[in-house]
């Protein structure tokens, strides 16, 4: 009789694949170092997430001040044509009380 072959662990599996994705991607501090100093892997992933919110805030906070700039321009526009029709009614009404 024939034994069967006992499958590869899980284990094995997700050490290679660590490995493999160690070699590709070299952070600046390894996992074991994380593993040992966690109040420090707690404070860098705190930094790394400041920064994304601070780059985040910056590009929402230039779209917004371009939304602003455009509005600006549309109210300049309106305010110039009602002034330009206040301005006639107002050269309209001389000319009226001038022929009286």
């Amino acid at each position: 009789m024939t034994q069967a072959k006992k499958p590869a662990t899980k284990r094995a599996t997700t050490k290679k694949v660590v490995d493999t994705a160690s070699g590709a991607v070299k952070l600046p501090v390894s996992f074991n170092q994380f593993r040992k100093y966690p109040i420090a892997a707690v404070a860098f992933l705190c930094v790394f997430g400041i920064i994304y919110v601070y780059k985040d805030m910056k590009a929402g906070s230039s779209k917004g001040i371009d939304n602003c700039i455009e509005d600006n321009r549309n109210l300049q526009k309106t305010v110039d044509k009602k002034d330009s029709i206040i301005y006639n009614i107002i050269a309209q009404q001389a000319i009226i009380n001038a022929t009286k």
